[in-house]
């Protein structure tokens, strides 16, 4: 499971801490223990309490006074700290729940299911099987338009739907152009022995033909 979690506040991790839990996370130069003992990210006006100088158990930086909120105690060993915000962390639920030792909040998340040997093996099994189906299909597509014994194709299921027909005689490439524009199809090419050009047949379909005046194929 996948989920966006959220820390219940800022967290100071070793890099090698935050790593290991995927966690998103920046560079600090300086954290220290505040006067809650939490280990946070210093910002520029924080100090460590030894960097200031004590008088009347007040502390000065520069003979300006230092409230202790902003006063830190430094770490007796310096690791290489990294600064984790609080909120918008991606994690693998099952398994951060079971190594992150820190109170978090979960926002959102979504179910996700591990792809596995069986699942991939029924996957590729589907794929065959649909591929299978799919030649079967071409093959009976190929053996019904396309007649064997004189080596033409023959027209699809589109031809029934033409209630108009049309004859072009010696038709060059550029009238024909303009008669596909119009809405034609070829229906055949028929090729002749004695003249430079084809003869088109032509349909379409036409929802204003008046069937009662139309006769034979339009010229």
């Amino acid at each position: 499971m996948i989920a966006l979690i959220s820390f219940k506040e800022d967290l100071v991790l070793t890099r090698e801490e935050a790593k290991e839990l995927k966690l998103k996370y920046e560079e600090c130069q300086r954290v220290g223990f505040d006067h809650n003992k939490k280990l946070g990210k210093m910002e520029s006006y924080f100090y460590y309490r030894d960097e200031l100088t004590e008088k009347d158990k007040k502390y000065y930086k520069d003979d300006k006074e230092i409230t202790y909120y902003y006063i830190y105690e430094k770490p007796q060993t310096i690791l290489d700290w990294v600064y984790v915000k609080q909120s918008n962390h991606l994690v693998d639920l099952e398994w951060f729940a079971l190594n992150c030792n820190y109170t978090f909040y979960i926002e959102r998340s979504i179910k996700s299911e591990e792809p596995t040997i069986q699942n991939i093996q029924s996957l590729l099994n589907t794929v065959e099987e649909k591929t299978k189906q799919i030649n079967k299909t071409i093959d009976i597509m190929s053996q019904q338009t396309f007649n064997q014994e004189v080596k033409v194709h023959v027209g699809g299921g589109l031809i029934v739907t033409y209630n108009e027909l049309c004859l072009k005689n010696n038709c060059c490439t550029d009238e024909l152009q303009t008669e596909l524009n119009n809405g034609w199809r070829i229906i055949a090419v028929c090729v002749q022995p004695d003249q430079r050009r084809p003869d088109y047949i032509l349909g379409r379909y036409n929802p204003e033909l008046d069937v009662y005046n139309k006769n034979g194929a339009s010229r």
